[in-house]
């Protein structure tokens, strides 16, 4: 027992090589800031969330080629705005727990078998199953669908032509345009992608049960625990969501208590996308840190509930998503290692 929490405790600290990231964070940020600015200025902060979501597929494929970068991107942004059409729907048609539950499970497993067919890096659907669940636990009107298609479908396209501009000045467009394309799913997408979509299910579900607020937040803290090469990497990776996340926490906190002006809160947000960025790679731990304060600044901004709750509910949730999540991938690892015996 003593060899085995070592073993995960070594792998949560470890911190990657040191790889170029300032350009990459730049890029992020502006996919991010201008729409977060545009939104602010025309008066519709209630599409703030939608902005961000379609702004995540600029992190992909950071050190590819412009060519393989763009269809990456695009998958993203794709599977982005459907997750968020899906949720949006099931939102506005007041669908039953069990029922949301159930689709936010099949946006894990979609997200993350068209992410190993199209070898999106980072992989995994955990930006899908974020943008579809917090559109599913967010009150949708049908002007709802104006702002995803609009802000969310926009914020993507916008991404694109800006790495697009960018791709001109060292190849052709038709190049860029023609080359890089990449489908090809592995035998073992299929499975692992419903082992993702089962830990979102379960994590939901436990949250439910004990009455989880933002249920789908718990969903979120499964996904880290069930991707990893082997059941210590999932666990480590579990571990370091709920670590990061309290410390992103904390420091939400410490800047919601000034209750600041809302161009504070974007100016966080969008300095919480660098710093993503910048250390995602080194450390999954650090790298939630940002990734909760930036998360947790846009739910605030479209949400009506107090700050103290939104900030309990992600603890809480995130580190009962890892549990299950965890407890899953150990399961699942004992499985495997005792079909390996038999053989």
């Amino acid at each position: 027992m003593k060899r085995h929490v070592k073993e995960v405790l070594t792998r949560s600290v470890v911190v990657a090589p040191r790889r170029p990231s300032v350009i990459p964070a730049a890029k992020a940020a502006i996919a991010l800031g201008i729409p977060l600015i545009l939104v602010s200025a025309t008066g519709h902060l209630d599409w703030a969330m939608y902005a961000a979501f379609g702004a995540f597929c600029a992190v992909f494929g950071r050190f590819d080629a412009y060519a393989p970068r763009f269809w990456q991107q695009l998958s993203v942004g794709l599977v982005q705005l459907a997750a968020m059409l899906l949720g949006t729907f099931f939102s506005l048609i007041h669908a039953p727990f069990i029922i949301c539950a159930l689709v936010l499970a099949v946006i894990g497993f979609g997200a993350n078998y068209v992410s190993r067919a199209a070898r999106w890096m980072p992989p995994g659907p955990i930006f899908a199953v974020f943008a579809g669940g917090a559109c599913i636990s967010i009150p949708a009107t049908t002007h709802s669908f104006v702002g995803v298609l609009l802000v969310g479908g926009g914020t993507m396209i916008f991404s694109l032509l800006f790495m697009l501009g960018l791709s001109l000045r060292r190849s052709h467009l038709f190049h860029t345009l023609r080359a890089g394309y990449s489908w090809a799913p592995s035998s073992r997408a299929l499975r692992e992608s419903a082992q993702m979509g089962l830990g979102v299910l379960l994590a939901g579900i436990a949250a439910e049960l004990l009455n989880g607020g933002h249920w789908y937040w718990a969903s979120l803290g499964a996904i880290a625990a069930v991707t990893g090469i082997d059941a210590y990497a999932r666990v480590a990776r579990g571990l370091q969501r709920s670590v990061g996340t309290c410390v992103g926490v904390v420091l939400t906190a410490a800047v919601l208590v000034f209750e600041p002006p809302i161009w504070v809160l974007l100016a966080v947000a969008i300095i919480g996308q660098i710093c993503i960025e910048l250390v995602i790679l080194r450390n999954y731990a650090i790298g939630m840190v940002f990734m909760t304060v930036t998360a947790l600044l846009m739910v605030h901004i479209v949400s009506p509930e107090p700050a103290s709750s939104l900030l309990i509910d992600r603890v809480a949730m995130t580190a009962l998503g890892a549990a299950v999540g965890a407890v899953q991938s150990i399961i699942i690892g004992i499985i495997a290692s005792r079909r390996q015996i038999v053989s």
